[in-house]
């Protein structure tokens, strides 16, 4: 008995040693920007993190995150990034020499502002952001950029 509560004492504690935070918001392309939205999520934290059955939320919808032809799993890094996009296929085509993670969703980032989360397989919010219009980066080429404090325009680095 006490090797198994050992055991998971063990276990527990790297679990809660991965955050998981959005780091980036490209909501206002320049044109259209249907299906070119995208964020970038980072494990800030030491260990890494399955995010299998994850959903990304926005608009008041869990939307469905799945694994592309250029990341064909779920497992994010310790210190990784990862770039959910509204259409994989569209992301590759704006971002030709992009080498990263990269999953596929589908949703529309409100151009005005919202808040969007990282929710687990339990629908719990694992990371959240609010943005707003007047920060910045509203169809002038800018994504919103985490800066440790607040979100800030600045050219796109997904």
């Amino acid at each position: 008995m006490r090797r198994a509560i050992l055991a998971l004492l063990m276990f527990v504690p790297g679990s809660a040693l991965a955050g998981v935070s959005i780091s980036e918001i490209m909501y206002d392309l320049p044109g259209s920007d249907s299906g070119r939205e995208w964020v970038e999520v980072v494990n800030d934290g030491s260990a890494a993190v399955d995010i299998t059955g994850w959903k990304f939320f926005e608009n008041n919808t869990n939307h469905g995150i799945a694994t592309t032809s250029v990341t064909n799993t779920f497992t994010l890094p310790a210190g990784g990034y990862v770039v959910v996009a509204d259409n994989a296929e569209k992301f590759l085509i704006d971002w030709p020499s992009f080498s990263g993670l990269l999953f596929d969703s589908a949703f529309s980032l409100s151009n005005t502002g919202e808040s969007v989360s990282m929710r687990n397989a339990d629908l719990v919010d694992v990371g959240t952001a609010t943005y707003a219009s007047d920060v910045g980066a509203a169809g002038d080429g800018n994504s919103l950029v985490w800066n440790g404090t607040s979100f800030t325009a600045h050219t796109p680095t997904p």
